[in-house]
């Protein structure tokens, strides 16, 4: 287990303050790489929640193993391709920007739905894509080489929470499109039982976490405004589930270094197992969304002209 690894402290990327509140702790407790609880927190000025501290940009690496990005064109990322589509349909566009493209398989949906279209993608952390008619660049979005008030549509899905700098984003991307053009992309719901209590946010890869609030001040903050927004729950399952497993297990005193090194007891498991089982019941429907609370939301922003 790897315990050498850099830490960075950092001021609210939206408003600039460095006051802020504790919501929780979690390590990564997927690949368990060491056993720091990363603090996710909370901006007292303008309300972006956000890791805190959080491993250094030249960290990640080692949090995205290989593989990652294999398997994109699957059928279970077809039907969320699909998906994908119906938000951009309603709109005209000729050129397209995938921030975080991986290897270029939604690129490679629309354009099998729309041929001709001039499309371009951009990944830090994928070393190619898998089709000839993309145009690719290995990079950031606020570091690549890309035409100023060149595209219609610039898409980013489950790739904000990603990254280091969000305001270095919409920057680049309000930069980037053409006045009217539309930026869509979905974003964990920080006001969600999926972001506050059922621990379901990929910490350390999701450094931050977002509202309507915050993605509002951030459109006006880079001359866009919100023209559509919606909770959806087609993507993932992004329901409350867990909150009532860790809930229960917290009570009997369950943490995460006793789930990690697999010390949980045999009353604290039928404990948790009673909360899954409550989970279960109460998550059985989607009224998450309807409440505007589930996991996820995706949003459509329109450049001023």
């Amino acid at each position: 287990m790897n315990t050498t690894f850099k830490l960075e402290h950092i001021h609210c990327d939206l408003c600039g303050n460095d006051k802020y509140v504790e919501r929780y702790r979690k390590p990564d407790n997927w690949l368990f790489l060491n056993q720091f609880q990363y603090p996710v927190v909370e901006c007292t000025a303008c309300g972006l929640v956000y890791v805190n501290p959080r491993p250094a940009a030249e960290e990640m690496g080692r949090y995205y193993p290989s593989g990652y990005h294999d398997g994109r064109n699957d059928e279970k990322h077809l039907e969320r391709y699909a998906v994908q589509y119906l938000y951009i349909k309603p709109y005209q566009f000729n050129s397209v920007l995938d921030v975080g493209c991986a290897r270029g398989d939604w690129l490679a949906y629309i354009n099998r739905i729309s041929p001709g279209l001039e499309l371009h993608g951009v990944d830090a952390f994928s070393n190619l894509v898998n089709h000839d008619f993309v145009t690719f660049q290995k990079a950031l979005l606020c570091e690549a080489n890309l035409k100023n008030n060149f595209f219609d549509l610039v898409t980013a899905w489950a790739v904000l929470e990603h990254v280091h700098s969000p305001s270095a984003y919409f920057e680049a991307v309000s930069r980037h499109l053409k006045d009217g053009g539309k930026f869509i992309f979905l974003v964990t719901n920080s006001e969600s039982l999926y972001g506050k209590r059922a621990y379901c946010e990929d910490i350390p890869r999701h450094l931050y976490h977002f509202s309507e609030k915050t993605i509002e001040q951030y459109a006006k903050k880079f001359s866009m405004k919100i023209i559509a927004k919606n909770y959806d729950t087609h993507f993932w399952d992004a329901r409350g589930i867990g909150t009532f497993y860790y809930l229960l297990g917290n009570i009997l005193g369950v943490n995460w270094n006793l789930i990690s090194l697999n010390r949980v007891n045999i009353i604290q498991k039928l404990a948790m197992r009673i909360g899954s089982f409550i989970d279960s019941l109460v998550f059985y429907f989607q009224w998450e969304a309807r409440l505007k609370k589930s996991g996820i939301i995706v949003f459509v922003l329109e450049k001023a002209e």
